[in-house]
C-alpha cells in the first residue's frame, strides 16, 4: 500500500470516528467505554474496504507478477459474431377516415 493510499485510508477512518462518536454523543450517550467502542465500530467500514480486492481506492491489489502468472493459464476464445436481423419495410396504403353527420 502506497503512502497516498495509507493517508486516504487514515482520513477515511478519522471521518468514520468523528461520525460514530458525534452520533452517540449527540444522542446523549456520554459513557467513555461506550464511546471507545464506537471508535472500534468506526474501523469496520474502513477495514472492509481495505480487504476488498475490487475496491480501487483502498483494496488489496495483487502485484503485476501475480496477474501475469494468472493470465498465462487463460485460454482465449473468440466470441461468435452476432447475426444481424434485417427488417423489411412494406408500404401500406393509408386508411381514410370517414365522418358521419347526424
Amino acid at each position: 500500500m502506497s503512502t497516498t493510499q495509507l493517508k486516504a485510508l487514515l482520513a477515511s477512518y478519522l471521518r468514520s470516528i468523528l461520525s460514530a462518536v458525534a452520533a452517540l454523543y449527540l444522542a446523549g450517550i456520554t459513557d467513555p467505554q461506550t464511546l471507545a467502542w464506537s471508535l472500534v465500530a468506526a474501523l469496520l467500514p474502513v477495514a472492509t474496504r481495505a480487504v476488498n480486492p475490487k475496491d480501487k481506492a483502498f483494496g488489496i491489489v495483487p502485484s503485476a507478477e501475480v496477474v501475469a502468472d494468472a493470465l498465462k493459464d487463460v485460454k482465449v476464445t473468440k466470441v461468435p459474431a452476432k447475426k444481424t436481423v434485417v427488417k423489411t419495410v412494406t408500404k401500406t396504403t393509408p386508411v381514410k377516415k370517414t365522418t358521419t353527420k347526424k
